[in-house]
């Protein structure tokens, strides 16, 4: 016979009832979690999760659906979710969808069909009903870095207008009027809040918006070295560019390498999402850093607390600030001839 939790509870030191409410993912007291926790592992103990599950209606089991498995904004992200759920016994299934809609769909019903206690999300619109049959179920779902219009969640995003509000005034301050954007998706729900926080910061300041200066990169390296170079085209090229997303600022400066622009005497970068590879771009940027341990923190806890069915406070929608990390990357204008 394999060790049970009165095995477990005798060798912690504590009650049955300690070790029963540690499995089924109660906080308790410091100094008794780590007695649990320790005679778990010194006795080998594992429960039966089918039949808990069975029992308490729970799989102790979280869904994540991430765009792509390569993108280093959500994994990082993935990461801290994780390290949160854990604390409180879960596991995570992390499934990708590739931006395939038809997969994206399937990565949810999968999920749902394996009785996950509930599903944190990196999805907007596209996937709607998906999101309505998993909450007519009792699945709480957070979503990430997005919104889904009509349909009541949990949100956690960063303040993305303050931010690119800041950015945008950063460039202003430091002596620019001509100044560009590379944004993300047309029409997407992050994109749109960016574009709105640029253009909010040239109406304060009354500098005329130039409908040239604004691209669309979607998000991609690709993007962001296209819209660079179609910048640098235009008839009066910008001074300065504010970049709104870490794969499109790769791209700009492939651009800008290529073309041997110097940063900032000919031209001044500002760039959300900082990463590591980031420290090897001389000289240094200006980016706005999202703080993606507090994002995947956040999340786990509401949804730890939906799950444990606390509804108070819902539909939470959380803000979080950003950070402006200074560069070298931004000077007033000066030789703007490329």
């Amino acid at each position: 016979m394999g060790t049970t939790m009165k095995d477990v509870a005798r060798h912690a030191g504590v009650s049955v009832g300690t070790v029963s409410r540690y499995i089924n993912g109660y906080r308790l007291k410091e100094i008794n979690m780590k007695k649990v926790k320790m005679a778990i592992e010194e006795l080998g103990f594992k429960e039966n999760i089918i039949a808990k599950g069975l029992k308490n209606k729970r799989s102790m089991t979280i869904g994540v659906v991430i765009a792509s498995l390569t993108d280093i904004f959500s994994t990082t992200i993935v990461t801290s979710l994780e390290k949160t759920i854990e604390k409180e016994n879960y596991s995570m299934m992390l499934c990708d969808y590739n931006c395939n809609l038809d997969r994206l769909h399937r990565k949810i019903m999968f999920l749902q069909d394996r009785m996950v206690d509930g599903v944190v999300l990196f999805a907007g619109n596209e996937n709607k009903e998906d999101v309505r049959r998993l909450m007519n179920n009792e699945i709480p779902v957070v979503v990430i870095d997005s919104n889904i219009e009509g349909i009541e969640t949990d949100r956690v995003n960063v303040d993305n207008v303050g931010a690119s509000f800041r950015a945008t005034e950063k460039l202003i301050h430091s002596g620019h009027e001509r100044i560009a954007v590379i944004n993300g998706t047309k029409g997407d729900f992050i994109a749109e809040e960016r574009l709105q926080g640029y253009i909010s910061a040239l109406n304060t300041y009354d500098i005329t918006i130039n409908d040239e200066y604004i691209r669309y990169g979607n998000y991609s390296s690709i993007g962001g070295y296209n819209c660079l170079m179609e910048l640098l085209e235009c008839k009066s090229p910008p001074t300065s560019v504010f970049i709104t997303n870490y794969y499109m600022t790769i791209g700009a400066i492939t651009a800008i390498n290529e073309l041997d622009i110097k940063i900032p005497r000919h031209l001044s970068l500002i760039c959300f999402d900082r990463f590591e590879i980031m420290d090897v771009i001389k000289p240094s940027l200006t980016f706005i850093e999202q703080p993606t341990d507090r994002i995947g923190e956040m999340a786990g806890r509401i949804l730890l607390k939906r799950i444990k069915g606390d509804m108070s406070q819902f539909p939470m929608d959380m803000r979080i600030n950003t950070r402006m990390v200074m560069g070298k990357s931004i000077a007033p204008p000066g030789v703007t001839d490329h």
